[in-house]
């Protein structure tokens, strides 16, 4: 029962503490600006496959060649890019060959979310602290949810900025950043970190 405990702390915590968005920063200008749920519940959920399928070779690769043989940090994250493009291009053909009409829909969509630095930095994140494969899985997930809820929340404040007056310099993108900003304050406070003088 413990150990089931800390994985589902381990997703929580990759969720909301260490949220890839808020907390981690790991976020590109167009995701800001995804068009309407379907857009972000696709995104989120190719990140999140992405993430699950990628990090499970990785972790194969780290387990059985790379930690044996104290392969460094740079080659590993190189190797670790080659598996995520390798993944990605088996998930774009399989998703043109079975899902040919969703597949046009959701192509650009697609291609923004497989190459996308918060799925490297959660399988970076993961090879630093050395999970095994169950903490592994759950951090994935749980950066799935928590990038999929930041989603939601920057849909929902481009939704009421748009009904509200911003000044004119304010507009777009620097409010947006803005919110972030706050959001990421908040997310912060999770994480309870001393002050130090």
């Amino acid at each position: 029962m413990a150990g089931f405990v800390k994985l589902l702390m381990i997703a929580f915590t990759a969720a909301m503490v260490e949220n890839a968005i808020f907390s981690r920063a790991l976020v590109t200008r167009k995701m800001l600006f995804l068009k309407n749920r379907e857009e972000i519940l696709t995104f989120s959920a190719v990140i999140t496959l992405m993430t699950v399928i990628s990090g499970v070779i990785c972790y194969a690769a780290d387990s059985l060649l790379l930690y044996p043989r104290g392969v460094s940090i740079y080659i590993r994250s190189a190797l670790y890019v080659l598996i995520m493009a390798a993944v990605h291009t088996a998930m774009i053909v399989a998703a043109s060959r079975k899902v040919g009409e969703w597949y046009a829909r959701a192509k650009n969509v697609l291609l923004m979310a497989g190459y996308n630095v918060a799925v490297l930095g959660t399988i970076l994140l993961c090879s630093f602290n050395r999970y095994n494969l169950w903490e592994r899985l759950f951090y994935f997930v749980g950066t799935g949810v928590g990038v999929t809820l930041a989603l939601v929340l920057l849909d929902v404040a481009n939704q009421n900025i748009a009904m509200s007056r911003v000044p004119r310099i304010f507009r777009g993108l620097p409010i947006l950043l803005l919110y972030i900003g706050i959001l990421s304050l908040a997310f912060y406070g999770l994480i309870g970190h001393p002050i130090t003088f």
